[in-house]
């Protein structure tokens, strides 16, 4: 998709760029077409540039002491990826999976900086992204360590929902099916905590899970477990 006609109005470059800059960054981008399943980089890998998903969605891992990789962050259309690395030592010190096939722009480090020098709202919108990436680690760090199963199992699923939102196919559908060992991984709990805190949203008729779909029959009440606000 060219830049200057692109209709996705949650590509922050499209969103935040000054239209005179798109051509720009048109001449400098690459699209890569990633199958699922694939890593788009890896830990300790050499940072390049920056990605933008165009479609898709990825899960955002880090190796743990015991050398398992634990879900850190879950990425959809629109969002960034490639961010972490932008440091002095420029290496990535995350991975980047894909979750379904998906597609990518990729842009150069050196261009992505010049793009954030001539145009004010997209610095200022990176400014608020790394602080809400900030605060999403808080979260993440309080979820591990003072939240109850319940606590952890429903931020979870709120926070696949403010990634992926609703499917447009079927009502009260997140918009992406992910097995139970991902969805433990994510949420910090054994498989089998995560199946009985299931079983306890489902009684209380707040979530049905069919297979590994997931719907969410009462978002309000999802959101008082987690003691998450509603994504805007």
């Amino acid at each position: 998709m060219d830049c200057r006609d692109c209709t996705n109005k949650k590509c922050y470059i499209n969103a935040n760029c000054l239209n005179s800059w798109l051509e720009f960054v048109e001449k400098y981008k690459t699209r890569k077409l990633i199958s699922a399943g694939l890593k788009l980089f890896s830990e300790g890998d050499l940072v390049t540039g920056i990605y933008v998903v165009c479609s898709g969605k990825l899960k955002i891992t880090m190796k743990t002491d015991k050398s398992d990789e634990s879900i850190i962050r879950l990425a959809g259309d629109g969002q960034v990826l490639g961010h972490r690395g932008i440091s002095k030592n420029m290496v990535y010190p995350i991975s980047a999976e894909t979750l379904e096939d998906s597609e990518l722009a990729f842009i150069p480090h050196e261009e992505f900086f010049t793009l954030l020098r001539q145009n004010i709202d997209l610095s200022f919108y990176m400014m608020m992204f790394f602080a809400d990436e900030l605060m999403r680690s808080e979260q993440k760090l309080r979820l591990h360590v003072l939240k109850s199963d319940n606590e952890k199992v429903a931020s979870s699923l709120c926070m696949l929902l403010d990634t992926f939102g609703y499917s447009k196919e079927e009502l009260n559908k997140i918009d992406f099916a992910m097995k139970l060992s991902e969805l433990s991984n994510f949420a910090e709990v054994s498989k089998s905590v995560m199946s009985k805190v299931f079983k306890y949203l489902s009684d209380l008729k707040i979530i049905e899970r069919v297979k590994d779909e997931i719907y969410i029959l009462n978002e309000p009440a999802l959101r008082k477990i987690a003691n998450i606000e509603e994504s805007l």
